[in-house]
């Protein structure tokens, strides 16, 4: 099954939100391919999070010596993907999903490569997320994480300045924030956002003695996405003519050079303690 037959068999309401899911993939692949092309064949790669899958279908395509499983636990806001997995895991001989929580797998030492593209702000408890991850990795293996970064008041997904917290931002947008839920048929997605933040995460490495690396550029793409992919910027649109001016004016340069927090888009790379 090729990526354009995942398409016309993804189980939403609208094309805007099939075009949201393929535009999201064909970035993350922009993000993750790279680290893939460095592994050897029969290599074992996990996405956490593989969502209805389109990602992994794009990357076992193209990654065809490797082995590629899918964790997706159809969670709040989440279980229309149910469809489209089932059709994937059937299709492709390289790919396996296991529908439950990263939290829950027990895995040790199976992946030597793990990535995750806009999920760990849903996770539960991403601490232990980071934990379980680097459990299954192999000697020399990595985490690559990429997410949004709270420390910017700002909620992506919605396209929402976040206003002293959560709880308070929900009692101003509510109907806002329910409306799109409906239209995606997303149901929980609100709830189940985490607000995770860069400082916390990097704090949280240190302490684990974990090997983090943030890359800084990753803002700097992600400002060049807006010029460039029409979806996201017209999801992005409270803020994308002011961003794409902003990075004309250098801001993706200078954001490079800034601490990871400083950013609303983050990628960390993270390994176990030696």
């Amino acid at each position: 099954m090729r990526v354009e037959t995942v398409r016309r068999e993804l189980p939403f309401r609208d094309e805007q939100q099939a075009a949201r899911l393929l535009a999201e993939a064909a970035f993350g692949a922009r993000e993750i391919s790279p680290c893939l092309a460095s592994l050897d064949a029969g290599a074992a790669v996990l996405e956490v999070g593989c969502g209805a899958g389109v990602l992994l279908t794009r990357l076992a395509e193209e990654f065809r010596t490797l082995s590629f499983t899918g964790v997706e636990p159809i969670g709040p806001g989440f279980a229309q993907f149910a469809e489209s997995l089932a059709a994937i895991e059937n299709s492709y001989d390289n790919v396996t999903i296991m529908r439950q929580r990263i939290e829950d797998m027990q895995s040790p030492g199976t992946f030597d490569l793990i990535f995750s593209v806009n999920v760990f702000e849903h996770l539960d408890d991403w601490r232990r997320g980071i934990d379980i991850c680097l459990s299954m990795l192999k000697p020399g293996g990595a985490l690559v994480i990429l997410c949004p970064n709270y420390n910017i008041p700002y909620e992506s997904h919605f396209a929402l300045p976040i206003l002293f917290g959560k709880s308070f931002t929900e009692r101003v947008f509510g109907s806002r924030i329910r409306q799109l839920e409906e239209r995606l048929d997303a149901h929980g997605l609100w709830k189940s956002l985490n607000f995770i933040k860069a400082s916390e995460l990097s704090r949280y490495c240190r302490e684990k003695r974990y090997a983090a690396t943030f890359d800084r550029a990753i803002m700097r793409r992600m400002l060049d996405r807006l010029e460039e992919d029409a979806e996201f910027r017209k999801r992005q649109s409270a803020l994308a003519q002011v961003a794409i001016a902003a990075n004309r004016m250098g801001a993706g340069r200078l954001l490079e050079i800034l601490p990871a927090p400083f950013g609303a888009y983050m990628k960390i790379t993270v390994r176990p303690a030696a």
